[in-house]
């Protein structure tokens, strides 16, 4: 068995693959052996240190494998099953609470970056059956992150239009899940490829935001969007231009920083509606999961390493040159 470990001091650098013993399941959990795990920039910022995080620490909260044994008190599972792991294991169904953040894996609890891994079943999800490993590993945190912004809080509705920023996991996810609701995507990106790549799979509208100064306002012409997701940070005042009267705009991330001005007039002046989304339950996790296998819908992978070039993958995703999700290969 090995596992990913930041050690000694944060960064990319110091990740190191460690040899271990493979964990025997206690009553209430299951043991996974990890056919693949996926990158997320959370990960990026906990191995960067930005959680404080006491060292050695295992990072990883996105792995999908197939269950080897379960504990006594297991019930949702049998040796065999494919499985995704679920990120917030406090958090099964309903509404978000404090005490649903509560064990995160890999923030509040150990990472998920290792060959083998045991976890209580709650922190496990069936893999939608026509997924493979691979793309099964990519929906924990970017898919679900996307279908809670569209659906649980952006309530999307057929026909509504939607702005997404960058082609990112998240972006491409709900790129994916908007066409399939229905809905018009307007999509923005300082790369042209990456906007044809975009274009390709159903964006009606696309911008590149460095040649294209005056997207906002042809954004506008268009109508305006009824919800914009939020993963810049910095780019919030241009999600509140963009959006028309009666606007939502779901904050998903701060890519580029958290800090940024505003003017509390333009959220009146258009009555907006402002949300945060931290991933989801597990309950819309499943929902989700039977949507892709209806719809046969499967995630964009930008590229896959081995698990022993995890470093080299980190810094492929800190470059920021990736088109969808960066995974980590195991077999």
């Amino acid at each position: 068995m090995k596992t990913l470990i930041v050690n000694e001091k944060y960064g990319i650098d110091h990740l190191n693959l460690t040899p271990g013993q493979v964990p025997e399941p206690k009553a209430d959990e299951v043991l996974v052996k990890v056919a693949a795990i996926s990158l997320n920039y959370l990960d990026l910022m906990v191995i960067r240190g930005d959680f404080g995080h006491q060292i050695p620490h295992i990072p990883g909260s996105d792995a999908a494998g197939t269950v080897l044994r379960i504990g006594s008190a297991v019930t949702g599972f049998l040796p065999g099953d494919q499985v995704s792991t679920h990120f917030t294991p406090g958090w099964q169904s309903g509404n978000l609470t404090p005490e649903g953040l509560e064990n995160r894996l890999g923030i509040d609890a150990a990472g998920v970056f290792s060959t083998y891994i045991c976890l209580p079943e709650t922190a496990l999800v069936k893999s939608p059956v026509n997924l493979s490993a691979q793309e099964s590993a990519t929906l924990p945190i970017a898919a679900l992150t996307a279908w809670e912004a569209l659906h649980e809080a952006g309530g999307l509705k057929p026909g509504e239009t939607v702005l997404l920023q960058g082609t990112g996991g998240v972006s491409v996810f709900a790129l994916q899940f908007a066409k399939l609701a229905g809905a018009r995507v307007i999509i923005t990106s300082s790369s042209d490829e990456k906007l044809k790549r975009a274009r390709s799979m159903g964006a009606d509208h696309v911008f590149n935001y460095k040649t294209e100064p005056d997207w906002l306002e042809k954004v506008k012409a268009l109508g305006g969007v009824d919800l914009a997701l939020e993963v810049i940070g910095t780019g919030f005042k241009e999600s509140i231009q963009a959006c028309r009267f009666g606007g939502r705009i779901i904050i998903i991330g701060f890519l580029n920083g958290a800090e940024t001005s505003l003017s509390i007039f333009d959220f009146l002046q258009k009555k907006l509606t402002v949300k945060g989304v931290l991933v989801g339950s597990k309950g819309a996790f499943s929902q989700m999961n039977e949507t892709i296998e209806k719809a046969g819908l499967h995630p964009v992978i930008d590229k896959i390493f081995p698990f022993s070039e995890a470093r080299k993958a980190f810094e492929y995703l800190a470059a920021g040159k990736h088109f969808g999700k960066i995974v980590l290969d195991l077999n």
